[in-house]
């Protein structure tokens, strides 16, 4: 059986393109291209770019890329359960143990001694309070908030749109379609756009706090390295981040009525 480099390498040839074509065509640099027809992808953190280069390639090859990506996903899962195999069990001595265990002691007497000494008192008056953590089912809407002051710090001819946007698709928007949603990263995070003929419209790292608007009718694919970063915003309103912390994005699209 095949694999999914020597099936991009076969069909390359067959087409009589070099790998200097593929790379300057995709622009992508030729070292990813070598790597993927060796078979020489790991599931590391470039996998997701790995992912997003490789659907490129398939698409110019016109292979049937989501078969071809679900075949590759399925061999850098099988080798991964290889190497686990390799990795020999550590042993502890016991001496680290007693040692881990002397310290913990000296801690905890040392804790206890402050607490008798300057905590707890016969003073019923309360001096503080202690702030908890804002619970995850509230940070969409401190975000929003947050997103609300920034707007009204702006220009009042910008008042329906976020500020700071960096990166806005050069379209022209319908008078008649004011549907549009803006991708927020809160911490730098891998984006890939594309549009629904696979045409790639963005493809890069964005910084913290760039954004990136679009009309929802396009429905672009959206790929990302951390679906945690990324805040949604529909025509201006917060509405949640479009996933988990360490989730990755393939292929997601999103809609009018989305809500995190």
């Amino acid at each position: 059986m095949k694999t999914v480099g020597q099936i991009l390498s076969i069909e390359r040839n067959s087409k009589n393109l070099s790998i200097s074509d593929i790379a300057i065509e995709l622009k992508i640099p030729k070292n990813i291209i070598i790597d993927l027809e060796n078979d020489n992808i790991k599931n590391n953190s470039d996998i997701i770019f790995n992912i997003g280069h490789l659907r490129s390639y398939s698409n110019l090859l016109d292979l049937d890329t989501d078969k071809i990506i679900k075949k590759f996903k399925g061999e850098v899962s099988f080798n991964i359960k290889e190497e686990k195999k390799n990795i020999s069990p550590i042993v502890e001595n016991n001496f680290f143990k007693i040692e881990k265990f002397f310290a913990a002691s000296i801690i905890l007497i040392i804790f206890t001694s402050f607490y008798f000494l300057f905590i707890d008192q016969d003073d019923k008056e309360i001096n503080f309070a202690l702030v908890p953590d804002i619970p995850k089912s509230l940070e969409p809407i401190v975000e929003k908030a947050n997103t609300v002051n920034l707007s009204q710090d702006s220009d009042v001819n910008n008042s329906n749109l976020v500020n700071n946007s960096s990166a806005i698709a050069s379209i022209e928007f319908d008078e008649d379609v004011t549907t549009v949603a803006t991708l927020k990263m809160l911490n730098p995070t891998w984006l890939q756009l594309r549009d629904e003929s696979n045409n790639i419209v963005l493809s890069k790292l964005m910084d913290k706090d760039e954004e990136f608007s679009y009309e929802l009718k396009l429905n672009y694919n959206i790929t990302a390295g951390n679906a945690g970063n990324i805040l949604v915003l529909i025509d201006g309103d917060v509405r949640g981040k479009i996933g988990k912390y360490g989730d990755i994005l393939d292929s997601f699209v999103l809609f009018k009525d989305f809500t995190n």
